[in-house]
């Protein structure tokens, strides 16, 4: 291994392991909207890049990314900054971990939101309570592991539900 690979192996080892351990179980991989990582390479020699990607999905099936780029000539892993869309340049592995760390464990809360903007959705397009609860009962057994819903996700969501509709109701 070249020098310049020596970064890019730390982050590897280091993201093959907690990304693994937020497979198992079921329940867990479902909450981080079936988490997982990808690696590819562009071009060759010291031009050579390899892109990290961070994939999962929340509820309604939408698939969100972090991207990490490696430049093996110069050492630097290059990502925008999820807070200010700025280009972030780095040679220090723990910069890149901090940053998979922080996006990946806020992953439950995205997957909440999400639910909750759906749940929404559903209330204003006129669905009965009763409605909503089986679509969400849909989403607890989806097939589609990322799409899916966990006991937590679904407890926040029913909690919504009911309070939405109290509170329309009150306002009527």
């Amino acid at each position: 291994m070249q020098n310049g690979e020596a970064p890019l192996k730390s982050l590897r080892d280091w993201l093959d392991m907690f990304i693994a351990g937020l497979q198992q179980p079921q329940e867990r991989r479902i909450g981080f909207g079936n988490v997982r990582h990808e690696y590819s390479d562009w071009g060759e020699g010291p031009d050579r890049t390899t892109n990290i990607a961070i994939i999962y999905e929340v509820p309604g099936g939408s698939t969100c990314q972090v991207n990490i780029a490696y430049s093996h000539g110069t050492g630097t892993f290059s990502y925008l900054d999820p807070e200010t869309g700025a280009r972030i340049d780095t040679q220090r592995v723990s910069d890149v971990q901090a940053l998979a760390r922080r996006e990946v464990e806020g992953i439950p809360a995205k997957r909440v939101g999400a639910l909750i903007v759906q749940v929404d959705g559903w209330i204003d397009d006129g669905m009965t309570r009763s409605d909503v609860f089986a679509q969400l009962n849909k989403l607890l057994q989806a097939e589609f592991l990322g799409g899916r819903i966990n006991n937590k996700e679904l407890h926040a969501a029913v909690q919504h539900a009911v309070l939405t509709a109290q509170g329309r109701a009150a306002a009527n």
